[in-house]
């Protein structure tokens, strides 16, 4: 932390050696002022001007949101421990850790982060989903891609209450339609779910409408024989034909492939403190960052994308986002302090320009299990 302090008023004064002008000790008193939610702040402003200024992307007239879980192994402190909880696992559940839940609302399009939840590991990621549609203002023109885990009859009823389009994953072994179907050959068939008896009961209690559920089930199969059976509220059958629904719900993948960047290039579990307060820190400052990385590459990446389109026989490619993260972390001290913006972001588009990647298509890789161990707060890299 000193080596990080010295460097950053290296920079700031514009001198030639890291000179110790603030203690760590100062810093660790000064970040207990400030609230992990100012992070959450920023990200919203910065959502907020993307969103009403940019040509953002949509998939035919819609902004793809997804949302999934997570876990998150926390470094032991009294504070951590008693807002978190611990917990142990498998052979080894005598040693135990301090682990959260956390949640991401993601553009899928846009790559950008709409809301961030952080939770004990006892939260379930269908309440935690319930605090993202109780903090975000949905539009008309969103559509949310959710996985098996999040699937049911009462989260269907609450999305279709608010207006919120949507197409869910089901298991195919519980769900009576579905095995109906499957029997019968068929892939493509609008259904009708009548809500549960305790549900209608609560709903009629508090005033609201018990309605039954309209929507689409539609059964993909895949070439190794495995089926992807989706529910959707997509019933128009002319303006969402059948296959159109195995891009659609693929997309889903890119808010995994945004836990990959946050844990494995931003570190997300690399802590600069043990406090609960300094986790909390930690992770809404880089949810923030990597939101930031989205908006501020944005423009080169629908230049890339545009030259990919006009052009003949080529592959199609996009911007490096471990590189754009990099840069993007070097513009921080001169856009946010020095006030320079022109030079930083021609600098980015510079880069990313340079250094795009292929897309190869019809590429399968399959995924790999490893054992997770927390980083250590002892040994940290330089």
């Amino acid at each position: 932390m000193q080596r990080e302090l010295n460097s950053f008023f290296s920079e700031v004064q514009g001198t030639d050696y890291s000179i110790a002008e603030v203690t760590k000790g100062a810093l660790t008193h000064a970040r207990k002022k400030l609230k992990p939610e100012a992070f959450k702040e920023l990200n919203q402003e910065a959502l907020r001007s993307f969103y009403e200024e940019a040509p953002w992307r949509k998939w035919r007239g819609h902004r793809l949101l997804a949302c999934d879980g997570s876990t998150m192994v926390l470094p032991r402190h009294p504070t951590t421990e008693n807002e978190f909880g611990l917990h142990g696992f498998g052979s080894k559940a005598d040693s135990q850790n301090c682990i959260a839940t956390i949640s991401l609302l993601y553009d899928v399009l846009n790559l950008t982060t709409l809301d961030s939840q952080l939770g004990k590991y006892v939260t379930s990621e269908r309440e935690l989903l319930n605090n993202h549609l109780a903090q975000i203002t949905f539009g008309n023109q969103d559509l949310l891609l959710l996985d098996r885990g999040y699937a049911g009859i009462a989260l269907m009823h609450e999305l279709q209450q608010k207006g919120i389009a949507f197409c869910m994953r089901l298991t195919d072994n519980w769900w009576k339609e579905v095995r109906q179907m499957v029997e019968k050959g068929e892939k493509d068939k609008l259904a009708t779910f009548e809500l549960p008896a305790l549900y209608r009961k609560q709903m009629k209690t508090e005033g609201k409408e018990a309605n039954n559920i309209n929507c689409r089930i539609v059964i993909i199969d895949f070439p190794d024989g495995s089926k992807e059976v989706l529910c959707t509220s997509l019933t128009d059958t002319i303006e969402y034909e059948y296959e159109c629904f195995k891009e659609l719900y693929h997309y889903r993948w890119r808010v995994e492939e945004d836990y990959k960047l946050l844990k494995c290039r931003a570190s997300l579990e690399v802590f600069s403190g043990k406090s609960a307060q300094a986790v909390k820190q930690d992770f809404y400052a880089k949810i923030f960052m990597i939101t930031m990385c989205a908006i501020l590459s944005f423009p080169i990446d629908q230049k890339v994308k545009a030259e990919y389109n006009a052009a003949v026989d080529k592959y199609a490619k996009q911007i490096n986002r471990t590189n754009a993260l990099s840069i993007v972390k070097e513009t921080w001290l001169g856009m946010f302090l020095k006030r320079l913006f022109y030079v930083p972001l021609a600098a980015i588009d510079d880069i990313l320009a340079k250094t795009c990647d292929i897309i190869r298509p019809n590429r399968t890789f399959k995924r790999k299990k490893r054992l997770k161990r927390p980083p250590s707060m002892h040994y940290k890299q330089l």
